[in-house]
């Protein structure tokens, strides 16, 4: 059972956090980011997508569901730490922190809750690298 949830939820975490489609000009941040996602001993390969982000704000950088809100924010100097609770049919909770540098961040979000009944622990890994503009939705 738990072989055949991971891969559809990193692909829905993924698939649902990308942008599908922003122009490459505008006042946001346009970032190509790689985030990977483990889960109970298994590793996914790291996926590539590019998001847009309103400027100067990094929740849009953090790969989640959309029925994920962030929470708790705390910023010290460059690192960001943050709680995260998620809604719908599997609910979770976790924390994440994210530290940014000069065109760049990387992450780390730790989620737990239950999917189909199972108790599961997944963590995502991801950093960006900022590569454009574009107009945030």
């Amino acid at each position: 059972m738990k072989s055949r949830v991971f891969p559809a939820l990193a692909v829905a975490i993924c698939c649902a956090w990308a942008a599908p489609g922003f122009a490459q000009s505008g006042p946001d941040e346009l970032w190509e980011v790689v985030s990977n996602v483990s889960m109970e001993g298994m590793r996914m390969p790291g996926m590539q997508s590019r998001v847009c982000a309103k400027a100067g704000q990094s929740d849009g950088m953090v790969p989640m569901q959309d029925d994920c809100k962030i929470t708790d924010r705390n910023t010290v100097g460059n690192r960001t730490t943050f709680r995260v609770a998620c809604t719908g049919k599997d609910p979770m909770s976790g924390t994440g922190e994210m530290t940014r540098g000069q065109g760049t961040y990387q992450g780390m979000l730790k989620l737990s809750g239950k999917m189909d009944g199972e108790a599961v622990n997944m963590t995502t890994e991801y950093s960006g690298k900022l590569v454009g503009k574009c107009t945030a939705k």
